[in-house]
């Protein structure tokens, strides 16, 4: 592996003829669909066609407007993900040995691109990787490539690439560094503001309102940390969502929010600025078989249960974050 920053001819050359493949993490966010549908728009200005395919699920309103308003180029796979017909394949907000992409345990990606930590081990067999967990978002990255190769985004781009960053950076307030910065002040002045507002007004259904009541009724309060368990839930990305709400309560240093979606425990942390790392919190609290990462004040992870009963487990995870968090006692409910 050799770590490469803005060297366009290792990027291009790791491609091959084409086509590539592009994957982003299951369940992709914002950060994750602008990303890969930048890094295509890149390798389509130099002759390569791309593939852009996800697997999972993209519930949340916003996230499915953007997906269907601003990024249709990316398609659902649901079945085994076949790359033999690619030159090369792409990783963008995740990484190989992550545990949250769909990528076969057996296939190396040629390219890597993502802002979250830890560095994973099997990175070092990728041809060409530029991981920066300092980032704000991934899509500042491959905004950097863009313009070192002279290619800017049509308003569509720009605007799904100026959500991502705005959302995983919570408009600048969380994690973002002085590249994030400016990027989101290049493309505030490229995006379509009518999309934009579509994008951030999209409808909610009834089921977010009795999930928030019912997230809302589960979280306890332990000194100034939070946690939540919110049982099953309809949609894997309602821990993080619930999560983003609960570490605004006042004096809250650390927020844990968990439920179970197929089959799956989903864990989501955060963390105030000038607290602990939500990426080195998460690799504490999470246990085997699970994966996490994450970065700065954000992180998450997933469990596979494979049938076994989840109580203990969530009780495990909570004791671990509960201890790294130096609180102890039954906590107090927060509503």
């Amino acid at each position: 592996m050799q770590d490469t920053i803005l060297d366009l001819e290792s990027l291009r050359a790791a491609a091959g003829s084409g086509p590539l493949l592009i994957l982003p993490h299951d369940n992709p966010d914002p950060d994750a669909l602008a990303s890969g549908k930048a890094l295509a728009e890149l390798f389509a200005a130099w002759g390569i066609k791309s593939d852009l395919r996800y697997s999972g699920l993209v519930l949340r309103a916003e996230n499915r407007a953007l997906l269907t308003l601003l990024t249709p180029e990316w398609e659902r796979r649901i079945a085994y993900i076949d790359t033999t017909p690619y030159s090369a394949v792409a990783l963008v907000d995740t990484q190989p040995g992550a545990g949250n992409n769909s990528l076969p345990a057996d296939v190396i990606p040629n390219i890597v691109f993502d802002h979250h930590n830890p560095r994973r081990d099997a990175l070092h067999d990728v041809a060409f990787v530029d991981v920066r967990p300092d980032i704000g978002a991934t899509v500042t990255i491959i905004d950097e490539y863009m313009q070192a190769a002279g290619v800017e985004p049509d308003p569509n781009l720009a605007t799904a690439m100026f959500y991502g960053l705005k959302t995983d950076t919570r408009g600048l307030s969380r994690g973002a560094t002085e590249a994030d910065v400016a990027v989101y002040l290049r493309l505030l002045g490229q995006i379509d503001h009518e999309q934009l507002i579509k994008i951030e007004q999209a409808g909610l259904p009834a089921e977010y309102f009795k999930a928030f009541a019912q997230g809302l009724g589960a979280a306890r309060v332990y000194g100034r940390a939070i946690v939540a368990y919110l049982g099953d839930v309809h949609r894997p990305d309602l821990p993080a969502e619930m999560a983003d709400l609960l570490i605004r309560l006042d004096r809250t240093r650390a927020v844990l929010c968990l439920g179970v979606h197929e089959d799956t425990l989903h864990l989501s942390i955060r963390t105030r600025p000038l607290s602990q790392d939500a990426g080195l919190l998460v690799q504490q609290v999470i246990v085997p078989p699970g994966k996490a990462g994450g970065h700065g004040m954000m992180a998450g992870g997933q469990v596979p249960l494979k049938g076994q009963d989840v109580g203990p487990l969530v009780a495990q995870i909570t004791d671990r974050f509960l201890q790294v968090m130096g609180e102890e006692g039954q906590g107090e409910p927060l509503t």
